[in-house]
């Protein structure tokens, strides 16, 4: 019996410090499930956004959404197995090796009239025939062709020019001053230099790792 007492008179004495251990091992891990949580709502919604397109003042192209802000320990839990799978061969370990992917589908349509030009067409084994050469040259298309009539044939080298600028920035929703006390959202945005091209889809994850101890402690 006296041992019994002992033993209660420890438990009774030493209770008060293991409930605060078991209360703060409950918060870590609460706050652990909710970050996983926020994180998946995070890629799930980068994922399927509705993408915010305009001209600016040049005429350009450009586009806007919100990024993928997720904890680097949970890359592989809330990203879907193609896109993991992708990144890991090209990166290697993405919890320590990857910093941000962006994924842009963009196209390029327009018109252009080139006036045709006579000239003639020679190839092995034909005869030298007729035909109409075109070409235009532009800052964003080169595109040389040469249509041979007898042949019911055109032939074309071209090259589109499809350059762009990626921006990633933190940004309030809404305008001034009424989006106040919003909180800032990182977003990418994407310009295009081609009038012709737009962006049709573009989806970015950007992975924070948590500070070390002695940069926490430090500030470093």
């Amino acid at each position: 019996m006296t041992v019994y007492l002992k033993i209660f008179k420890t438990i009774k004495r030493f209770f008060p410090i293991v409930l605060v251990i078991i209360l703060i091992l409950l918060f870590f891990s609460w706050r652990n499930e909710r970050q996983k949580v926020n994180d998946f709502k995070q890629i799930q919604k980068a994922q399927f956004q509705e993408i915010e397109k305009w001209r600016d003042q040049e005429g350009k192209s450009r586009a806007r959404v919100e990024i993928a802000e997720i904890n680097a320990k949970n890359a592989k839990l809330v990203m879907n197995e193609e896109l993991r799978q992708l990144l890991k061969k090209e990166v290697g370990n993405l919890r320590r090796n990857l910093i941000s992917y962006s994924s842009v589908l963009a196209s390029t349509s327009g018109r252009f009239n080139a006036k045709g030009k006579d000239t003639t067409f020679t190839g092995q084994g034909l005869t030298r025939l007729p035909a109409k050469q075109f070409k235009i040259h532009s800052p964003d298309l080169d595109f040389e062709a040469v249509y041979v009539s007898e042949l019911d044939s055109l032939i074309a080298n071209y090259k589109i020019t499809h350059n762009f600028d990626l921006y990633y920035y933190y940004k309030k929703k809404g305008k001034a001053p009424w989006n106040l006390f919003r909180r800032k959202r990182a977003v990418a945005e994407i310009k295009f230099h081609n009038q012709d091209s737009q962006a049709d889809s573009l989806f970015t994850v950007v992975l924070e790792r948590q500070k070390g101890l002695v940069k926490r402690v430090f500030g470093r």
